[in-house]
C-alpha cells in the first residue's frame, strides 16, 4: 500500500486587487444572485492572495484513488464593490480587495473555507467604503442582527440543595436573560415553569422533546431555545464559628453551652444566647445547559459548566438570587461567573447560526416579519424566504429515536427586500411574485445592502 501527501502553498505577494464573481440568475432573483457573485469574488480574492492545495494518492491492490482540496491560507474581511452588472441570465460584479488580515490557521481554514465569504458580507457597508466584521472562530459568524431567544425553565435534579436560596430557578432564568440581552447579540424571553424537556425520577439523562422545542419556539415566537438541569448545588466540609441568637440558616447548626441560664441587669443578654456555629465550608454548581434549534426542535449543543466555592457559601433567606447581596457572598461570586460562562457557551452555538424570522402576516406581495428595529433589522435589507417542511417529513437519526431526530427540510421561495422598520416587526416585499408566501414560513439573513 502507497500512500503519498503532497502540500503546496501557492504564496502571492498580498495586494489590494480587483476580482469579479459571477452567478446565474436563479429562483431567488437579481438579489440573491448579487450575493452569490459577492461570495464567488471574495473566494477568488482569498485564493488569489495565497492557497494551499493538499493532494493525497492511495495505491491498493493496483487501484489509484486520489483526494484533493485547495483552500485560501487567508480569509480576506475587507472589500468595496466597485460595479455590477447583468449579462443574460448571469449577474456580474467586481469588487476591490484589502488583503490586511492576518492569516488563518490551516485547521481553521480547511475547516471552513466553503463559506469563508459569508463573513465578510455579514455587515452592511456604504457605498465605496470596506466592509468589515470582527474575526471569530466560525466564518460565519454573524450577530449584526439581534436573534430572539427563548430562556425555559432550569430544573434542579436536587430541590433541597436549593432551599437556603430565595427565587432560585426564577432568578437564574432573570440572571441569564439580562446578561444574554447585555451582550446585544439576542432578545431573550422567559417561560413561566415551561421546560424544554421532561426531567424523568430515576434517570439521569432528560427526555428530549423535539415537538415540545418547536411548540415553545411558536408559541414564544423565538429562533432558538435553552434549557438546562441543575445537576448539583450540594455544600460540604464543616467549618466553625461563632453564633449569637438565632443566627443559623439553612444547612447549618447551633450548639449552645449546656449551662443555668444566666441574666444580667441591663443591656447585656443571656449567655445562653451564645454557641458555637457549625457551617459548610464549601459548595459546588453544576449545571447542563442545552441549546435547540426552534424551527426543527434538533439539539444543538449541550455543555456542562461547573466549579466550586469555598467560604461564605450558605445563604441568608434575604439573600434574593442575582441580588447584591447574593453576588458578595463567596458562593455568589463563583455562581455570578458561570453565568457568565453559560452565557458564552451560548455565543459560541449560536455564532455560526444565521439569523431568522417568522412571517406573521401576507399581504399579496407584502410580508409581516416578527422582527424589527430592536433587533436591528433595517430597511433595505436583503433576506432569503424559506418554507419548513411539515412535522410528518421529519429527518428521523439513523438509530430511529424521535428525540433525536435531525430537522426537517426547507425550501428556498424567493428573496425579499425589507421596505419598512417598526421597532418589534418589519415590512418586505417579494422579488419573485409568482410565490405565494404562507405564515409560518420565515425569512433569513441573507446579507445586508452594501450601499
Amino acid at each position: 500500500m502507497l500512500k503519498a501527501c503532497v502540500l503546496l502553498l501557492l504564496a502571492f505577494h498580498a495586494c489590494a486587487a480587483e476580482i469579479e464573481g459571477l452567478s446565474a440568475i436563479g429562483v431567488g432573483g437579481i438579489p440573491m444572485a448579487r450575493q452569490e457573485a459577492i461570495q464567488d469574488a471574495l473566494m477568488q480574492a482569498s485564493l488569489w492572495n495565497g492557497a494551499k492545495v493538499e493532494a493525497s494518492s492511495h495505491v491498493e491492490n493496483g487501484r489509484v484513488s486520489e483526494l484533493q482540496r485547495v483552500y485560501p491560507v487567508q480569509t480576506l474581511d475587507r472589500y468595496k464593490l466597485l460595479r455590477e452588472w447583468r449579462e443574460g441570465s448571469f449577474y456580474h460584479v467586481m469588487i476591490e480587495t484589502d488583503p490586511k488580515t492576518e492569516p488563518v490557521p490551516a485547521e481553521k481554514t480547511a475547516a471552513s473555507a466553503p463559506a469563508s465569504a459569508a463573513n465578510v458580507i455579514a455587515g452592511s457597508a456604504p457605498q465605496g467604503a470596506l466592509a468589515r466584521q470582527p474575526a471569530r472562530e466560525c466564518a460565519k459568524s454573524d450577530f449584526s442582527y439581534r436573534k430572539k431567544l427563548l430562556l425555559a425553565h432550569f430544573q434542579l435534579q436536587n430541590p433541597v440543595d436549593a432551599n437556603d436560596i430565595s427565587h432560585f430557578q426564577d432568578g437564574l432564568q432573570q440572571e441569564l436573560s439580562r446578561m444574554l440581552s447585555a451582550s446585544d447579540h439576542y432578545l431573550p424571553q422567559r417561560t413561566v415553569n415551561e421546560a424544554a424537556f421532561n426531567l424523568q425520577p430515576g434517570f439521569y439523562d432528560p427526555v428530549l422533546q423535539p415537538e415540545r422545542v418547536r411548540e415553545l419556539a411558536r408559541r414564544y415566537g423565538t429562533q432558538f431555545v435553552v434549557g438546562g438541569v441543575i445537576r448539583d448545588l450540594g455544600a460540604y466540609g464543616e467549618q466553625i464559628g461563632l453564633a449569637w441568637g438565632n443566627d443559623v440558616r439553612t444547612g447549618e447548626r447551633k450548639i449552645s453551652p449546656n449551662i443555668p441560664m444566666l441574666k444580667f441587669n441591663g443591656w447585656v443578654p443571656s449567655l445562653a444566647e451564645l454557641g458555637v456555629k457549625i457551617s459548610p465550608s464549601s459548595r459546588r454548581f453544576e449545571a447542563d445547559v442545552y441549546v435547540f434549534d426552534g424551527a426543527s426542535g434538533a439539539l444543538l449543543k449541550q455543555q456542562r459548566f461547573a466549579d466550586s466555592a469555598s467560604g461564605d457559601v450558605i445563604q441568608s433567606r434575604d439573600n434574593v438570587f442575582g441580588s447584591r447581596r447574593f453576588y458578595e457572598t463567596d458562593f455568589g461570586k463563583m455562581v455570578e461567573k458561570q453565568l457568565e460562562q453559560i452565557v458564552a457557551g451560548v455565543d459560541d452555538v449560536l455564532a455560526c447560526q444565521a439569523f431568522a424570522a417568522r412571517i406573521s402576516r401576507v399581504e399579496k406581495d407584502r410580508i409581516y416579519i416578527d422582527a424589527g428595529s430592536t433587533a436591528r433589522v433595517n430597511k433595505g435589507d436583503k433576506l432569503q424566504l424559506f418554507r419548513v417542511s411539515g412535522p410528518n417529513q421529519l429527518v428521523a437519526a439513523v438509530n430511529g429515536d424521535s428525540s433525536m431526530s435531525l430537522g426537517t427540510p426547507e425550501s428556498l421561495l424567493s428573496a425579499v427586500t425589507v421596505t419598512q422598520v417598526q421597532p418589534l416587526f418589519a415590512i418586505a416585499i417579494l422579488e419573485n411574485g409568482s410565490i405565494r408566501p404562507e405564515v409560518g414560513d420565515y425569512v433569513r439573513f441573507s446579507m445586508k445592502e452594501s450601499r
